[in-house]
């Protein structure tokens, strides 16, 4: 019989990260969920104090939270860490506040690359995989979205650099829009998110490329032909942009 996996997810108490937690936890694996709400808020069973580690992403001390409770939990070894947990701001740079640019950068960013480094002993041990949660912003103009599109593009720069320093497996996966509650927390119109495919749906294609093989997976044929432009006819591209 095939021991448990341990799979460690950012961002778990919320759209895709909660959506991939129960897909795991179905599946019978071992799971360490990392979110910024306390436990006695999460009104489900998936969350335990033996599951879930509470740790704001956003401070500078987020790294030595996960590492006490992986330590608490006598967890020295880690099948899966698929660094899903992001944030935004939905207007211009010049409308943003200094606080909300760093608070991006700090959630997006900067804990994924202080946990990614935490990480690696962990990971080594079980030759387990890292899985980066980018986005398809990070391959072309994103007004209104640009600081997050900033740190996207960043997040795919470190992958493709931990790749050939080899010391890790590692995947970068690019969702498109999805429908979860970032949205109305950075105060975009509802309306314009009904189109966008549910979190539970993303979250089944991720699963399915992270047990695939690709380095870099775009979920959905639309989203992959829109960062495959993006990436090669820029010029066609940013005169889109423009003219919207």
């Amino acid at each position: 019989m095939q021991s448990k996996k341990t799979v460690l997810i950012t961002g778990a108490t919320d759209g895709i990260g909660r959506a991939l937690a129960k897909i795991y936890r179905a599946r019978g694996e071992r799971l360490v969920m990392v979110g910024r709400r306390t436990l006695s808020a999460l009104n489900d069973p998936l969350y335990t104090k033996d599951t879930y580690c509470r740790a704001d992403l956003s401070q500078n001390d987020c790294t030595n939270r996960v590492c006490e409770f992986l330590n608490a939990q006598k967890i020295d070894a880690i099948d899966l860490a698929i660094q899903n947990a992001g944030t935004g701001y939905f207007g211009s740079i010049a409308e943003q506040s200094a606080e909300s640019i760093r608070d991006i950068l700090a959630v997006n960013l900067m804990a994924p690359l202080r946990l990614t480094h935490a990480l690696i002993p962990y990971l080594r041990k079980t030759n387990g995989k890292l899985v980066l949660i980018g986005s398809i912003t990070h391959a072309f103009p994103c007004p209104d979205y640009a600081v997050y599109a900033a740190s996207k593009e960043a997040l795919n720069t470190l992958g493709r650099n931990l790749k050939i320093e080899g010391d890790i497996n590692v995947q970068i996966i690019h969702p498109g829009a999805t429908r979860t509650g970032l949205h109305r927390k950075i105060g975009m119109d509802s309306e314009k998110t009904k189109e966008f495919p549910s979190a539970e749906k993303v979250a089944q294609k991720i699963t399915q490329a992270i047990d695939g093989r690709r380095f870099i997976a775009t979920i959905g044929w639309r989203n992959a032909w829109a960062r495959f432009l993006g990436r090669y006819c820029e010029g066609i591209v940013n005169a889109m942009v423009r003219t919207t």
